[in-house]
């Protein structure tokens, strides 16, 4: 059950979306669009991940408009994503046990986590969704069983 993400299959989006702090929240909000993601790490420019862009962030972006939102969509569609990221955002690298990012991610009640290296550069994605993939693709993988883990 104590496996790290490396030996787990299938477990971490590699090649994850990087979003830069200075990118307007609407060209944010169309990438993760595109991409077909609900969140994205946010990165310097030295692919160190500084921050957590989540589509919800961006709620106005998604809805109709309504009388007095318009102007709030504006808004928050020319603001850069440094104004309405999440940070920090813990971060999990390669070798953290599954069942240890599975706690860290229901401890902060986030939809996924950045993996970085040793250098706090982005290296892939990990979401509850990838868990649960990971689990039911692995049943003898058991979060669960065992001693809790100090966090």
């Amino acid at each position: 059950a104590r496996r790290p993400l490396t030996e787990v299959r299938n477990v971490m989006t590699a090649n994850a979306l990087g979003i830069a702090p200075d990118l307007r929240v609407n060209d944010a909000w169309q990438t993760l669009a595109e991409h077909q993601v609900a969140q994205a790490p946010v990165v310097d420019a030295l692919g160190r991940v500084i921050g957590l862009l989540l589509r919800a962030d961006m709620a106005p972006l998604d809805l109709l408009p309504e009388p007095g939102a318009v102007k709030q969509a504006i808004d928050l569609a020319r603001r850069p994503v440094s104004e309405v990221m999440v940070s920090p955002v813990p971060t999990v690298s390669p070798d953290t046990e599954l069942r240890r990012v599975a706690a860290v991610l229901l401890g902060t009640g986030l939809p996924g986590l950045p993996v970085t290296d040793e250098a706090g550069v982005l290296a892939g994605f990990i979401s509850r969704t990838d868990i649960l993939r990971a689990v039911a693709a692995d049943p003898p993988l058991d979060l669960w069983s065992g001693p809790a883990l100090p966090l």
